[in-house]
């Protein structure tokens, strides 16, 4: 099939239509309202709408409504802007409370869909450090995404079989009442953006904040990142203190990349013990795990899934899995 020969049409009212809708609710985002002021304002709305009044007086009254919804002259400030700037002849009360309306389900499609996305990571059986786990923290901000597109979808299914709960008929009037207005896809848009935003807000799990996690849990003494006593050019992402007096030195990578070709230096020079490589261990070979574990008291702790299925992991007794880091495997080091 040649793609110059398929022919897509908009008109410029059904793009301005959703246009003037998406502007709308990006200006509801952006005077930072409650949900109780967005009730109070569609309930406004709904009466003017059916007002006899001619439309200069109904935005009037609309602006003089917002002003006695807040005290704060910030936030009445802020409302009187949002009604300036998305009402200009009557449809656009509609749009207006169309838009109030769409932002409401947003906000529960959004906290919906991080509860499915949880879904993947709440698995008790999946250790936090397993390579498992660590695809699913990855999956974590597109599985958001994806169940919330569906959700939005499942939505407006529900809208347009409305016999299934009558408390889509103000939303449905709104439609109806709007030619070529497409929330659907609007509602997706702004349900993406918003998405993103939460991902970005709410991303604090990496790999070391796991590991460290590991540590607390274990009941293990450490200390985050800091530079060996005795040779200042060594960094260390931990470092673990035993009861026995034994200090570790960790480097915890998510992946090695050509991090294992680094000189890792003798023990005997260093202020600790024993040096841990803890890694996911997809990118470690045989080969890269001779490289590491050539010098003395060096070990390498990797994800317990991908431990069980590699030989030159189990089969390597410098080699452990990281569900089972904790007192009793760092004191059998010594």
């Amino acid at each position: 099939m040649n793609i110059n020969e398929i022919e897509l049409q908009l008109s410029n009212s059904h793009l301005t239509i959703n246009l003037l809708l998406y502007r709308t609710v990006k200006e509801i985002i952006q005077a930072k309202i409650s949900d109780k002021i967005i009730l109070k304002l569609i309930e406004q709305t709904k009466l003017l709408i059916v007002s006899t009044e001619d439309f200069e007086s109904k935005k009037d009254t609309l602006i003089k409504f917002t002003h006695t919804l807040s005290k704060s002259k910030n936030v009445q400030k802020n409302l009187s802007n949002l009604i300036e700037n998305t009402i200009f002849e009557d449809i656009h009360f509609y749009v207006f409370k169309l838009g109030l309306n769409i932002l409401r389900f947003k906000n529960y499609i959004l906290e919906k869909s991080k509860l499915y996305s949880e879904n993947f990571i709440a698995n008790n059986d999946i250790h936090i450090m397993d390579f498992q786990y660590d695809q699913n923290m990855l999956n974590l901000p597109y599985s958001t995404r994806v169940s919330g597109a569906l959700l939005i979808k499942v939505l407006f299914e529900d809208v347009n079989n409305s016999h299934k709960y009558k408390f889509y008929q103000s939303l449905i009037n709104d439609i109806n009442n709007i030619p070529r207005i497409d929330p659907e896809t609007v509602l997706q848009i702004i349900f993406a953006e918003s998405a993103s935003q939460s991902i970005r807000s709410s991303s604090g799990s990496n790999y070391e904040d796991r590991f460290e996690k590991v540590l607390q849990t274990n009941g293990l003494s450490y200390e985050g990142q800091c530079f060996d006593n005795n040779l200042t050019a060594v960094e260390y992402d931990f470092k673990i203190t035993l009861d026995n007096g034994n200090n570790i030195g960790v480097s915890a990578k998510r992946t090695l990349r050509e991090r294992y070709k680094q000189n890792h230096e003798n023990i005997d020079e260093l202020e600790v013990n024993a040096m841990l490589l803890v890694t996911l261990g997809i990118d470690l070979n045989k080969a890269k795990v001779d490289h590491i574990l050539a010098k003395p008291h060096h070990y390498i702790f990797v994800a317990s899934d991908l431990y069980n299925q590699r030989d030159y992991f189990n089969k390597n007794e410098k080699v452990f899995p990281l569900n089972e880091l904790n007192k009793d495997t760092l004191n059998s080091l010594f």
